[in-house]
């Protein structure tokens, strides 16, 4: 029986119901109980319909040798359904006229040229008045090769060779520093894959070997390793929250994880072998050796956290305060359980580093992070804030087949987006009274019971996430969703499916520290062509991306309320 058979028996029920008029009030209660079954079943026929399209497009895809990955799994999952919850969102929302996207900005003009009527079509009467001016836009892609004559001597004496130095930016390889900004910004901003980027500078008659090419994208990472450290520290320091997300990645064909953290002023890349709370931890500090802590607080947040056996807490207890690094702990663990009670250890390791990034003064600790509802984030920063989109979209998950149902489910909507949108006005101007009032009607909101049971469980789920969705009632600058971390997140998925994976975990670092770099450069309206061409030719003409990020954030401080 298909959806469409189901609707029209439940219209024709309701129709009947209508007639009978009134019903007993267990009579009632039994028909809410039947279309509650029914609607589990609906929903269970289409959750087993989409895993069977999507299994047969994976072997379709087999058949057709193009990829075998489980990544592609995942993504024909995402695509079965859109649950976007835009239009609610935004439903002010107005189709901008077409404009000229140049009108705003103001062009550097290289060349005037003069564009004269001829005389002789003229009528005898015609008068020249005002010249009209336009200004057409043109790129000049050609190579520049500079032979260098270094001057050489030769001390006998010495038995050693001087040579005249070459310029800064044109003594690094056969490449000038132009040309090597060219292919990372091709690259990282252009998202070409490198057998793309040789063929696009080949046809302008640039001899690059693909090897080269590689080299460049890869090895010039570790000229900017120091702006990334410093680009996350400025970006740490800039908000007193941070958003988090998590993405996809292979790096020598293994799958990896690439992480994102970012605010209104930047945005970080970091490519791990896992997303646990640990590794979470070492992105958070930006460091690939973690430091644990061992003593009272970590004994006090085992037991309230994570409930370990007595015993161990006991052996705990009698420790001195302590740090230690990953291969001290490491052993002092090894020799307490060996290779059995891998869920304790694991708890003492992550309660180790928490209290030791709560209290490290290397780089700033986060006060709040936003995120999704992922266990890793939990426990690691003072408030947590959980994104009101992801949370709607379960909302918008639901299909029910009676058309009370429908009604039900669209009611209850639109007063979660109008309560959305009160969370908003509050955030512009916040004060004691509202925040009381939204607390209030949080409360009213997620205690409705509609007696549609898929509709009322995810409203009771919501409901336990108060204090995380509520964040914002305390800290009023917190964003109430996580999109710019998806976004950011989308940056990797999309070079992702040009260039599958990094062939090596330098590869790795090196798509990282360029992606910061670029994005963040992107949030400023800086040039990242101009910016790394500049860090490359030594010249540093430009201010670094961590002032910028420090400038911008203190003047957004310093904006009037």
């Amino acid at each position: 029986m298909s959806q469409v058979d189901v609707q029209s028996i439940l219209k024709q029920v309701e129709q009947l119901l209508a007639i009978a008029g009134e019903l007993p009030k267990q009579a009632e209660q039994a028909v809410e109980k039947l279309l509650n079954v029914v609607e589990e079943l609906c929903a269970d026929r289409q959750t087993l319909a989409k895993e069977i399209e999507r299994l047969r497009l994976q072997l379709d895809k087999k058949k057709k040798a193009k990829t075998t990955s489980d990544n592609d799994a995942q993504g024909d999952k995402k695509a079965d359904s859109n649950h976007s919850s835009e239009e609610r969102r935004k439903p002010d929302r107005k189709v901008r006229p077409l404009r000229d996207r140049r009108s705003s900005k103001d062009l550097t003009i290289h060349e005037e040229r003069e564009c004269p009527v001829d005389l002789s079509t003229l009528p005898p009467d015609a008068v020249r008045v005002e010249d009209e001016s336009k200004v057409v836009q043109d790129i000049e892609i050609k190579p520049r090769n500079i032979r260098f004559q270094r001057h050489v001597y030769h001390s006998p004496k010495l038995k050693k060779f001087f040579r005249g130095p070459l310029p800064s930016g044109y003594d690094e390889g056969d490449f000038s520093a132009g040309l090597r900004a060219l292919i990372l910004s091709l690259k990282y901003s252009g998202n070409m894959s490198e057998p793309k980027i040789r063929e696009f500078l080949e046809n302008f008659d640039v001899q690059v070997s693909s090897g080269s090419v590689s080299n460049i994208l890869t090895k010039t990472a570790d000229a900017f390793a120091d702006e990334f450290d410093d680009i996350v520290q400025a970006g740490l320091s800039s908000t007193t929250y941070q958003q988090t997300d998590d993405t996809s990645a292979r790096v020598a064909g293994e799958f990896w994880h690439t992480h994102i953290l970012c605010n209104p002023f930047y945005a970080a890349y970091f490519t791990r072998e896992r997303k646990d709370r640990l590794t979470v931890l070492e992105v958070f500090q930006n460091t690939n050796d973690l430091q644990f802590h061992l003593g009272t607080e970590t004994l006090a947040l085992l037991q309230t956290q994570f409930n370990i056996p007595h015993k161990w807490q006991r052996v705990l207890q009698e420790l001195e305060e302590q740090d230690l690094d990953r291969k001290t702990l490491n052993e002092l663990l090894g020799n307490w359980f060996g290779d059995r009670n891998g869920q304790v250890r694991t708890a003492i390791e992550q309660a180790a580093a928490i209290v030791f990034y709560r209290h490290q003064s290397s780089v700033p600790v986060i006060e709040t992070i936003v995120c999704d509802d992922a266990g890793q984030f939990k426990l690691l920063t003072e408030n947590l804030s959980l994104c009101w989109i992801h949370a709607g979209r379960h909302y918008e998950k639901l299909s029910p087949v009676a058309a009370r149902r429908a009604k039900m489910l669209e009611s209850f909507l639109d007063r979660y987006w109008d309560y959305y949108h009160r969370l908003q006005r509050y955030r512009v101007n916040p004060s004691d009274a509202e925040a009381s009032l939204l607390r209030l009607e949080f409360d009213e909101l997620f205690s409705t019971r509609t007696g549609y049971g898929q509709l009322d469980a995810r409203i009771a789920k919501t409901a336990e996430k108060k204090d995380e969705l509520l964040t914002v009632l305390a800290v009023p600058s917190v964003p109430l969703h996580n999109n710019a971390s998806e976004l950011q997140a989308r940056v990797s998925a999309r070079r992702r499916d040009v260039s599958l994976h990094s062939r090596s975990r330098r590869g790795a670092r090196a798509m990282d520290i360029f992606t910061t770099i670029v994005q963040t450069s992107k949030l400023h309206g800086v040039s990242a062509y101009t910016y790394i061409r500049d860090r490359l030719s030594r010249s540093f003409l430009l201010p670094s991306l961590a002032k910028i990020i420090k400038s911008a954030s203190q003047a957004t401080v310093q904006q009037p309320c």
